[in-house]
């Protein structure tokens, strides 16, 4: 009797084992349908921040005259700008508060525009910059500091500052401060004044050199430390000009230099590492066979050029205009200076994606894409990068993010992305998934370089249907009618 009993009880307690753990894999199991888009890369120029072609705007401070917004050209044009600010008037004395009052509402101004700004601060538009130049370092010191008090206010819109506020033009040759000496310690107090966000350059890889101490370019490792190595770009306006471009690298037989000018395969060998993580750009100069579209397009996405002037030279763009590109690419028949338009800088491609789910053992599922560069460079601002599910009936949109930098998304090479998300938690039906990609500082939305991408949705990665779970919705009903 006693062992009927006790398998009596052995065998009850056994079916309620095996009916809780019945009703617990019920509760965990529903379908799940993903359907991937089929990705067509775009062949469309993309109006994205930090990259492509600037304009160039100057301004003479002066005690005489006021900015306003009226002031602004009508259309001045998408993306980056240059504004080129003289500080000739104030070469013997320093910025008064009228000159400074002026540069703060130009700035003001051009904030207002939505624009990535590129700034250059010099004395001289006429290549006769010894003539108008302050006479002391020190009165060139106390400029910087006095404008880096305006310009730190507008960190969210000031992108790059050019040069070292030397030079004709400000492109830091022809001056009397171009001594080793007096570069390193301008250098080094324009980067202790201005805001550590904004970064710097440099006219040549042989200056960035100097400035830095270093013969070696940056590292993954030292990339984006806050230093001054890792802040400080290049500007090249003699780029494509000559087989040294026009005196920013060194001839073909110069002598081994760690911190001199090297010849051109060695200083594009030293960019092409240097500028995955610093941006490089300026102006194309003359018509000479290295601004040919093959050798060109070669060497801007060895240096990851990311900038170009979009008025100089136009010798080089009639050139690039008449050249078709051939390649093994939805750019194949396309002419040079298009092509060329489209790679300047960061292009994101999504090539594929994937969805994985393991119920019961997993209640979240896994979602991966890859997205591949095909651009000249890298970002060198760390951007968003979500994952949107976005309920067909309802409209609601549940947002995850992918954990990654994209200033490390380097050109030429595919990143794979992964995030998860909690499946139990989503109400069942269909959802249109997209990849957003947005710049935090800007506001502005990066576009993707795929058919039918929009600046709204980002790119669609495909359709998701969450089937019903019957028995968690029995159960749920028999609560709330108990209820």
């Amino acid at each position: 009797m006693k062992t009927g009993k006790a398998l009596t009880i052995l065998l009850l307690v056994l079916l309620i084992f095996l009916t809780a753990v019945g009703i617990w894999f019920g509760t965990k199991i529903c379908s799940m349908d993903y359907n991937s888009s089929v990705y067509r890369e775009s062949v469309q120029e993309l109006n994205n921040p930090y990259i492509g072609w600037y304009e160039i705007y100057g301004y003479c401070l002066s005690d005489d005259e006021s900015f306003d917004a009226s002031q602004l050209p009508v259309n001045p044009g998408p993306g980056l700008v240059l504004l080129q600010i003289n500080l000739r008037n104030y070469a013997r004395s320093p910025v008064s508060s009228a000159g400074l009052e002026h540069l703060n509402a130009i700035l003001d101004a051009w904030q207002s525009t939505g624009r990535q700004l590129i700034l250059r601060f010099l004395y001289d538009w006429d290549g006769s910059a010894r003539e108008t130049e302050p006479d002391t370092l020190s009165l060139l010191l106390t400029h910087m500091s006095q404008t880096a008090e305006i310009v730190n206010a507008y960190e969210d819109c000031i992108y790059i500052l050019q040069g070292i506020f030397v030079g004709n033009w400000g492109e830091m040759h022809g001056s009397d401060y171009m001594t080793e000496t007096d570069m390193l310690t301008l250098a080094g107090h324009l980067s202790s004044v201005t805001a550590p966000g904004i970064f710097l350059s440099v006219r040549t890889p042989e200056q960035w050199r100097a400035v830095t101490a270093s013969p070696t370019p940056l590292s993954p490792e030292n990339a984006f430390d806050g230093s001054l190595a890792a802040r400080l770009g290049l500007f090249n306006d003699g780029m494509l000009g000559s087989e040294t471009d026009l005196g920013t690298y060194g001839a073909a037989d110069a002598p081994p230099s760690l911190l001199g000018k090297r010849p051109r395969q060695e200083e594009l060998l030293f960019q092409e590492s240097l500028c995955r993580y610093v941006p490089n750009g300026g102006e194309t100069v003359g018509n000479d066979p290295c601004s040919d579209l093959l050798p060109a397009v070669e060497d801007l996405a060895r240096s990851h050029v990311s900038y170009l002037n979009s008025a100089y030279d136009e010798n080089v763009f009639s050139k690039w205009r008449e050249q078709i590109w051939q390649g093994a690419d939805p750019f194949d028949g396309m002419n040079g200076y298009d092509y060329i338009s489209r790679h300047l800088g960061y292009r994101y491609c999504v090539r594929s994606s994937a969805l994985t789910f393991s119920p019961p053992w997993s209640e979240t599922a896994c979602f991966s894409a890859v997205l591949e560069n095909v651009g000249f460079s890298n970002s060198y601002r760390n951007f968003r990068v979500s994952l949107v599910l976005r309920h067909a009936k309802s409209g609601a949109d549940y947002v995850y993010s992918f954990p990654t930098d994209t200033r490390f998304w380097d050109s030429g090479t595919e990143i794979l992305l992964e995030t998860s998300f909690p499946v139990q938690d989503l109400p069942p039906g269909t959802y249109e998934l997209f990849l957003e990609i947005n710049d935090p500082v800007s506001g502005q939305p990066v576009l993707l370089a795929n058919e039918g991408s929009d600046d709204e949705n980002g790119c669609r990665l495909g359709s998701l249907t969450i089937g019903r779970n019957l028995l968690k919705e029995a159960l749920r009903r028999i609560r709330r009618q108990s209820l």
